[in-house]
């Protein structure tokens, strides 16, 4: 049977009316033989036990966390790494990008930071795109001084959803980086980690809204990062920024980047797809959602950026338009793929290739060369 699908649910589903009618029915007495109580009190905790697998099975046929039986005990099976287009044209297709970030000018004195002596910052930024206050974690390298004149390159950690900022700390990112940088395999950096949506609760997909809605697009790919840079000491070229992103964060991470080439040399998308993809949630008027289409993108309008992609092929969100995605590349855009044979939507798939990716950035991005 199938770990996914309607089968395993129904199953699980009459187990628990059964146990839990037999439970009903066992009528409870004074006085009753020891091993009948405990056949009944074994009943009741029964009930509890296939409630909770109820849920769980109900959870992952949703969101498909495990996707075969050989997933749930750990194994992703043997996987492939293939690179993709190339850098053939990348210096015209640069002379041809906007100015990105070059042309902002730093100020000389920063504003304090929020929580001074610690590595981990959090500031409440006004956003003019999303209409709200919203939250930005800063994880800052070790040893970052805001007088000093030393300027950093920045990752801009994007999360999943639904989830929080925190979520992509606690997902061990910004360690797996610090853990490369310290062996110097990559540059160290400054890790940007934002509020996405607004409410938090609220499926953007990282587009811009019509008629006034949040303009998450341009949160990522302008305001965020003129913030970034008006606040910590942080390098302007595009190859100093790179977006990194799982699942919904790692659709955003490729979005953003291929959008506002100007301003992202790079991204790594662990799982995420190529697509918008609103789920059950109604999508938003959107003016040209077609430009959100990253497939047709590559097809028809090519940018010089790098990319780390990976995916498996177990993975219904992830695979498909990742898959079509990587069949569209072409040069100037350059990919390096890891495709897994099995695994689900989760985080344990792809938090073992983590050192490969963040040493990857190390080597293709001059702005993160140790």
């Amino acid at each position: 049977m199938s770990l996914t699908g309607r089968g395993l649910v129904v199953l699980v589903a009459g187990l628990l009316v059964v146990v839990f009618v037999a439970a009903l029915l066992d009528v409870p007495r004074l006085r009753r033989p020891l091993p009948a109580t405990a056949a009944r009190g074994a009943k009741v905790l029964l009930v509890g036990a296939l409630a909770v697998l109820l849920s769980g099975v109900v959870l992952n046929d949703q969101y498909l966390f495990y996707v075969s039986w050989g997933d749930l005990v750990g194994s992703t099976g043997t996987g492939t790494t293939t690179s993709f287009g190339g850098g053939a044209g990348a210096a015209s297709a640069l002379a041809r990008l906007g100015p990105g970030l070059r042309r902002l000018h730093p100020p000389s004195s920063l504003p304090p930071l929020p929580q001074p002596g610690r590595s981990l910052q959090e500031w409440t930024v006004p956003s003019s795109s999303l209409g709200a206050a919203v939250r930005v974690f800063v994880e800052l390298p070790p040893g970052y001084d805001p007088a000093s004149p030393r300027t950093y390159p920045v990752v801009v950690g994007l999360h999943g959803f639904p989830s929080v900022p925190l979520s992509y700390v606690g997902a061990g990112l910004p360690r797996a980086e610090e853990q490369q940088a310290a062996a110097g395999r990559i540059a160290d950096a400054i890790i940007v980690v934002p509020q996405v949506n607004a409410p938090e609760g609220y499926d953007t997909e990282c587009v811009n809204a019509a008629g006034g809605g949040t303009q998450v697009d341009t949160w990522l790919g302008s305001e965020l990062p003129r913030w970034v840079v008006g606040h910590l000491r942080v390098r302007t070229d595009r190859e100093s920024w790179a977006a990194v992103g799982y699942s919904f964060g790692g659709w955003c991470a490729a979005s953003v980047t291929l959008r506002h080439p100007d301003v992202y040399g790079a991204f790594i998308d662990l799982q995420g797809y190529f697509r918008p993809d609103f789920g059950t949630t109604h999508a938003p008027d959107v003016p040209g959602l077609s430009g959100y289409d990253l497939v047709r993108l590559e097809q028809k309008h090519p940018v010089p950026v790098s990319a780390w992609v990976e995916t498996s092929r177990q993975d219904s969100l992830s695979y498909p338009s990742t898959s079509a995605f990587l069949r569209a590349v072409r040069a100037p855009t350059a990919v390096r793929a890891v495709v897994l044979a099995r695994g689900g939507h989760r985080s344990a798939v792809w938090q073992p290739l983590l050192p490969s990716a963040f040493r990857w950035l190390g080597r293709t991005l001059s702005g993160f060369h140790p």
